[in-house]
């Protein structure tokens, strides 16, 4: 298995009048190619600072972060910046487009900062847009105009629209009924299925069975790992696998 993602002695802290918190915690972690790694644990466990850690969106207190070859945490903040765009997609649980504009052109123009030739990157989308089940009707209308779950799929389209080395989703269902929910949770899978990377925090069991590698948080630091093989169906056997792991890390 491809590194993509090597942490070591990574440490992330926090100050409050005076008072030191220590949010990751001496962590060492490797992320592999075409892996969905899933990011557990309770509230405060560490899961989103250590995604954001990863993703360069914020740097660690201290440690290194290799990405693609690269070592991120010595990069200046404009040289993170370009790389994050070319490397990294995003997905939260609040969906961040611009209220104007159609979700075509959303997604077009986190493509064109990457990839001028326009063209291209509009036959990109329209191929992501058709993955996700999105009809031409759909993505022409602006954000305000469509359901949350038809929001989401086209936020993904536009996170996976540069062909990023790692997808990172925080929550992307968080806000989503259990109807919109699977079908954001089936583009994910398709994606891994075609070979993208994914990375994603979830408090959500349902949003973990889709993933073959589950990583469990506690203090900052990785107290269990589950590994699955790539999801077919939340099966007995899945289920029963994550149900006994979760029931060990206290979950």
């Amino acid at each position: 298995m491809n590194k993509i993602i090597s942490t070591k002695s990574l440490v992330k802290t926090f100050s409050n009048n005076g008072v030191t918190q220590t949010i990751i915690n001496n962590l060492d972690l490797e992320i592999y190619e075409n892996d969905f790694t899933i990011i557990m644990g309770s509230s405060g466990a560490g899961k989103s600072t250590l995604m954001y850690s990863l993703s360069g969106m914020d740097m660690p207190t201290s440690g290194t972060i290799e990405f693609c070859g690269e070592d991120i945490t010595k990069m200046n903040a404009d040289k993170l910046a370009i790389f994050r765009r070319k490397n990294c997609g995003f997905v939260f649980q609040q969906i961040y487009m611009l209220d104007k504009m159609s979700l075509l052109d959303n997604a077009l123009t986190a493509g064109l900062l990457v990839n001028k030739n326009k063209k291209e990157v509009i036959k990109r989308a329209k191929e992501l847009f058709n993955k996700v089940n999105l009809p031409e009707t759909t993505i022409r209308k602006t954000v305000n105009q469509v359901s949350g779950g038809e929001a989401q799929r086209a936020g993904i389209v536009r996170a996976a629209i540069n062909k990023p080395a790692c997808l990172f989703a925080d929550e992307p269902t968080g806000a989503l009924n259990s109807e919109n929910s699977k079908a954001v949770l089936d583009v994910f899978t398709n994606l891994n299925n075609d070979g993208q990377s994914i990375i994603m925090v979830t408090h959500d069991k349902r949003s973990a069975l889709r993933g073959n590698r589950i990583i469990y948080l506690k203090d900052g630091k990785i107290c269990g790992e589950l590994r699955l093989d790539k999801y077919e169906s939340d099966s007995e056997e899945r289920n029963l696998k994550l149900d006994n792991f979760l029931r060990d890390m206290g979950w």
